[in-house]
C-alpha cells in the first residue's frame, strides 16, 4: 500500500492539529467532516480535500483507508464504531471514551473489522518521554522509584468551552489531562495496582466553580512499587508542564516548556541528554501510517485507551469519596 487516503472527523483545534500532523507526514487529508456547518470548508482551505457535514455520507463516499477522530470524547464510541464497521482504521482522540464500557464496544468492532484502532496518546511519540525510558532501562538512574508530573496551567474561559460540559467531556481535568499522565506512567512501568485521587472545582477571578474539577491530584502505585504523583489544573498560574522520575543514583527531568531532558546524577551535576526535536503528532500519525500498511506494530493500542479510562474513572470515583 504506497498511498493512504486519510480522512478526518472534527475540524476543530484538534482536527486542525492532525490536519497539519498528517501533512508533515507525507499525507494531505483527501476528506474532512464536521457537523457544525462550515466548520469542514474552512478546514479543507485550498488543499483539495472534500468537506463533509454528514459522518454517513462521508465514510461512504471518502473510500477512506484512516480517519482520525478529533471530535469531544462523548461522542468517540459511535463514531469509531461506524468508521471501523465501514473497514477504516481509526486514530481517535483521546480519551478514548468516558467509560470502559464504551472502549469495550470499540475493541470489539475493530476485532469484526480487522481494522486496527489506536488512541491519541501522543505523549508517548514525544521524543523526550521516548529518550527517557530508554535511558530508565540503560539504568541510567539506577532503579526507578518514583514519578512526578505536572501539567497545570490557566485554561482561559473554560467555563464556556465543551471541555467542562460534563456531558460531552465525561469528567474534568482528570479525564482530558491525566489521560496523557496516567499513560506516561504505564508507559514508562506498566499496570497500576492503586489510584487514589483528590479533585475540587472553585469560583475564583479566573471564572465560576465548574460543572467538573478543575484541578486533581492522582497518586499512581504500579504493580512492582513505582509511586506516582499527577497533579493538573486548569486554573493555577503559571503553567508548569514537567515529567520527572528518580532513581536510586539520579534523576530524569523533561521541562514541555524549555524542551531539555535533564538528568540529575547523583552528586547533584546536570547533564542536558540530547534529544531528536520532531513534533509527536507528526511522529504518531507516521506511525499510524505504518501499522496500517503493515511495516511497524502499534505503539498505543486499544488496550492502553481502555487502561487509561479505567485508572481515570477510578481516579474520579475516588476524589468524589472523599
Amino acid at each position: 500500500m504506497t498511498s493512504l487516503r486519510i480522512g478526518i472527523i472534527g475540524c476543530g483545534g484538534i482536527g486542525r492539529t492532525h490536519r497539519n500532523a498528517w501533512v508533515a507526514a507525507g499525507y494531505t487529508p483527501v476528506a474532512l467532516c464536521d457537523t457544525t456547518p462550515g466548520a469542514a470548508a474552512a478546514l479543507v482551505g485550498d488543499s483539495g480535500a472534500q468537506a463533509y457535514e454528514d459522518v454517513g455520507t462521508f465514510l461512504a463516499a471518502a473510500q477512506l483507508d484512516i480517519v482520525s477522530i478529533c471530535t469531544p470524547p462523548s461522542t468517540h464510541c459511535v463514531l469509531a464504531v461506524q468508521a471501523l464497521d465501514a473497514n477504516v482504521h481509526v486514530l481517535v482522540e483521546k480519551p478514548m471514551a468516558p467509560s470502559v464500557a464504551e472502549c469495550n464496544t470499540m475493541i470489539a468492532a475493530a476485532d469484526r473489522a480487522h481494522r486496527l484502532l489506536s488512541v491519541g496518546l501522543c505523549h508517548r511519540f514525544q521524543p523526550h518521554m521516548q529518550a527517557m525510558k530508554q535511558a530508565m532501562q540503560d539504568g541510567l538512574i539506577g532503579t526507578p522509584m518514583m514519578f512526578r508530573n505536572r501539567f497545570a496551567g490557566v485554561m482561559p474561559d473554560v467555563h464556556q468551552r465543551w471541555f467542562s460540559d460534563p456531558a460531552l467531556a465525561g469528567g474534568g481535568v482528570i479525564m482530558d489531562t491525566c489521560v496523557h499522565s496516567v499513560d506516561l506512567f504505564r508507559f514508562f512501568f506498566g499496570d497500576v495496582r492503586r489510584v487514589q485521587a483528590s479533585a475540587t472545582t472553585r469560583a475564583t477571578d479566573l471564572g465560576p466553580a465548574l460543572r467538573v474539577e478543575d484541578s486533581a491530584i492522582l497518586t499512581l502505585t504500579s504493580l512492582d512499587g513505582v509511586l506516582g504523583v499527577i497533579e493538573a489544573s486548569w486554573r493555577t498560574a503559571p503553567g508548569v508542564w514537567t515529567v520527572t522520575v528518580y532513581g536510586t543514583t539520579g534523576a530524569l527531568t523533561m521541562d514541555y516548556d524549555t524542551k531539555l531532558l535533564v538528568h540529575q546524577h547523583a552528586d547533584g551535576v546536570s547533564t542536558i541528554l540530547p534529544v531528536s526535536d520532531e513534533d509527536r503528532f507528526t511522529a504518531e500519525v507516521r506511525h499510524f501510517a505504518a501499522c496500517v500498511r503493515g511495516d511497524a506494530e502499534l505503539l498505543v493500542t486499544a488496550i492502553d485507551g481502555r487502561q487509561a479510562t479505567a485508572i481515570l474513572v477510578a481516579a474520579m470515583a475516588d476524589a468524589k469519596s472523599t
